[in-house]
């Protein structure tokens, strides 16, 4: 028997069977229905009341929402919404598990995989900063006392470092934005007494993902920072951390959380469609970060090398008027036009287009020469508070120091109208780029090695000469055009330079050679002027020191061990990836996909976008792509990426209509007369583009500092990291479009008189 039109009656009926006869109830409520139909309709609601053992284990569809829901001996594994749906059936269902409030979970558990909002939820992510805390902090378990005004509070530690601790409080105890704290046990040992003077410090705010709230659940735990300074104090904490981070060790849930965020956002940066530029104070292009599939842009924008157009394209006048106007994502139009002799190249935004009323003339004439070119470019302010930067080489900091702005530059899918207009060239003479081109060379992030010879490790005393007054030090490895030289004290020089070096032990060794006063060029300066990097300069008979470690090399290479090239990246670079990373133009999801299917692994913020990011977060602050795509739809465009027709990325666009009653409707890729609809009406309408990519990580170089940190911590959590990069399957970033998609929508509008260009 079919009992979809019962399912109403039945809802209402099961409460009110475990107080009445049900018989007795289908009589009353259904008294022209026949005995046959009471009688299935009955043993129906028998079969549902009947006890069920299965359990209900959701962990592979929400991985990082899932709790353990304990009910009369059976553990159920279920989300929170489920939970809520959970207790409310028992209430209807007299307190027991039943098949009846099973039947009905799976069906709410079906509904809901087919809503957008279902996505598992995920904390925002933000890849740039590092660690959490900027010093050392080791696990380290010892009583603490509160000074409170109303008495003292003895707690304990879980992690201490210089400037804050991590402290476990009895439940229930609400502690003051300030407290004292001193450390008795500590302060028994004679180096440590100082810690027994309390000191201020300030509550701060711990930061609680979905992993952390059940161990919340179980003991309070308060972060606190010292904020009255202390030298005694200062010196004893940085011995006990130096005496015992061998000992305890360092945070490894911090590390990893850290080491992922940061591999998420190369992952971003390496695979991603948008390129990272940064200009100086003027405007002027000083640097290019280019992933792979940049390629194509930087030839396009070129004219002797790849990508020496782009201070064409971006002059530094576009660029001040960009950064006064910063939260304003700007959208340009550009397109080459060939000529019998050369290329010319339009560019324009489409504010001014706009104003001068020629946005579909411009679109109509780059398509017209089958170029055309659209760019979302979004500019912040560079930052300098990253702590590699204490890490910088000379050249490091000569390089980044004129830096002050960045800009994200990211192609789109180009309008395209449904009439073209008239050919009228003149008309965009304004936009004509008529200026000379500057060389750039682009940072490719997978450099070479800067060395191309083999080095080896060889250690020998070295006498530097410098301002004739001798310095000593030591050798860290040689080769026959280079030398790395470590020194006892820094030094400071202004590259570049030359100096003399003398090796008076290798001097003994025989009378033919003359190892006094070689001269040499400092190409670098690192850790602080403490390591040079040297090159030998060749004179007309040969450098001295250079024909001797060719001997040296060619009757000892078999004693001497070769000094590997790794991969890692220089710390000027590995700054500029932080950077661009620290503002990025759209918030991005990394997707996992494993037997449950596809989830969201991670969540990159994007804090100059608050719009996108208020509209991607839910009602407890966290990341959730289901409110913006389905599960159906994210399979279907990955399904489009795997089709052998050559595309890495795949553009949606979603337009979300809020109605004045607060209810919104998301359509996907609405046809152009839909298009026009939606901005005709009175709704408030939102415009977003979806850029997916398909993720192969075994194309990628991972080089994160933490990642070596946390190998040395805690080899688990590194087996974690590699099984959590190891399901990356998709990317998606998201992009606000709607001023595009409402000044493409009247380009099929009525043809206003264009204005006429000035003489």
């Amino acid at each position: 028997m079919d009992f979809s039109p019962y399912k109403a009656l039945l809802n209402r009926l099961i409460p009110l069977s475990y107080q009445q006869d049900t018989e007795t109830l289908l009589a009353g409520l259904l008294p022209d229905a026949d005995a046959q139909t009471r009688y299935q309709l009955a043993a129906e609601i028998n079969r549902l009341k009947a006890p069920c053992l299965r359990v209900l284990d959701l962990q592979q569809l929400f991985p990082e929402q899932c709790r353990q829901v304990f009910h009369r001996g059976l553990n159920h594994m279920l989300p929170p919404k489920l939970e809520q749906r959970f207790m409310q059936l028992l209430g209807q269902y007299n307190g027991d598990y039943t098949r009846g409030l099973y039947e009905t979970l799976l069906a709410d558990l079906a509904a809901m995989r087919k809503q957008p909002a279902l996505f598992n939820a995920t904390p925002w992510h933000q890849p740039g900063f590092g660690t959490r805390r900027k010093e050392p902090r080791v696990q380290f378990v010892t009583p603490a006392e509160l000074h409170l005004e109303d008495g003292h509070i003895q707690v304990n530690t879980l992690d201490i470092s210089v400037s804050g601790i991590m402290l476990t409080v009895p439940p229930g105890l609400i502690l003051p934005q300030k407290v004292s704290v001193s450390f008795p046990a500590l302060a028994e040992l004679p180096e440590f007494a100082c810690l027994a003077e309390p000191k201020c410090f300030q509550l701060t705010q711990l930061p609680v993902s979905a992993k952390e709230q059940e161990k919340t659940q179980r003991q309070e735990r308060a972060a606190l920072q010292r904020i009255e300074p202390d030298s005694a104090w200062q010196e004893a904490l940085s011995l006990f951390i130096e005496q015992n981070r061998a000992r305890y060790g360092q945070n490894a849930e911090d590390l990893y959380s850290t080491a992922l965020a940061q591999c998420w956002g190369q992952t971003l940066l390496e695979s991603g469609l948008g390129q990272s530029l940064f200009f100086d104070e003027q405007g002027e292009l000083q640097e290019i970060l280019c992933n792979r599939f940049g390629k194509k842009l930087l030839e396009y924008w070129c004219h002797e090398q790849a990508g020496d157009l782009l201070p064409v394209l971006l002059p530094p006048e576009r660029i001040l008027a960009m950064a006064a106007r910063q939260h304003e994502p700007v959208f340009l139009y550009g397109f080459k036009l060939k000529g019998k002799k050369d290329s010319y190249y339009f560019a324009a935004e489409q504010s001014q287009l706009l104003q001068k009323q020629l946005l579909q003339q411009f679109i109509c004439e780059g398509q017209r020469a089958g170029t055309l070119q659209l760019y979302h470019l979004s500019i912040r302010p560079v930052l300098f508070t990253d702590q590699i930067t204490e890490n910088l080489d000379l050249l490091g900091k000569e390089r980044l120091s004129p830096l002050k702005w960045q800009l994200w530059l990211t192609p789109l899918p180009a309008p395209e109208p449904r009439t073209l207009l008239p050919a009228n060239g003149r008309l965009l003479l304004p936009w004509l780029l008529t200026s000379p081109a500057k060389q750039i060379t682009p940072v490719l992030l997978r450099q070479s090695p800067a060395r191309k010879e083999t080095r080896f490790r060889f250690e020998t005393p070295v006498e530097l000469l410098l301002d004739d007054k001798p310095l000593h030090g030591a050798s860290e490895d040689i080769s026959v055009a280079g030398m790395k030289l470590m020194l006892p004290q820094p030094v400071e020089l202004t590259l570049p330079a030359t100096v003399h070096i003398s090796l008076p032990e290798l001097n003994k060794l025989s009378p033919d050679w003359n190892l006094k006063k070689l001269p040499y060029r400092v190409v670098n300066i690192s850790q602080g002027g403490k390591v040079m990097h040297l090159h030998a300069i060749q004179g007309a008979k040969g450098h001295g020191g250079s024909r001797f470690f060719s001997a040296l090399l060619n009757q000892n290479q078999d004693k001497l061990r070769a000094r590997a090239e790794g991969s890692q990246q220089p710390a000027w670079m590995r700054w500029l990836i932080r950077q661009a990373l620290q503002q990025l133009s759209g918030p991005a999801f990394l997707l996992g996909r494993n037997d449950g299917g596809f989830y969201v692994q991670g969540s990159l913020a994007s804090p100059v976008r608050q719009r996108l990011m208020t509209m991607l977060t839910d009602d407890k602050r966290l990341a959730q792509l289901g409110l913006l795509i389905t599960r159906q739809l994210l399979q279907s465009m990955a399904s489009a990426l795997q089709r052998p027709d050559g595309k890495s990325h795949l553009v949606t666009e979603l337009w979300i209509t809020e109605k004045a009653d607060q209810t919104s409707l998301l359509q996907v890729n609405p046809a152009a007369e839909q298009q026009q609809q939606l901005m005709a009406g009175q709704d408030r309408v939102t415009v977003c583009l979806a850029a997916v990519n398909r993720l192969q990580l075994r194309q990628l170089t991972l080089n994160v500092p933490e990642w070596n940190q946390l190998a040395e911590v805690s080899l688990y959590k590194t087996q974690l990291l590699e099984q959590n990069l190891a399901e990356l399957a998709l990317q998606c970033q998201i992009f606000n479009i709607t001023d595009l998609a409402r000044a493409r929508v009247q380009l099929n509008g009525p043809a206003a008189a264009p204005t006429p260009p000035q003489d």
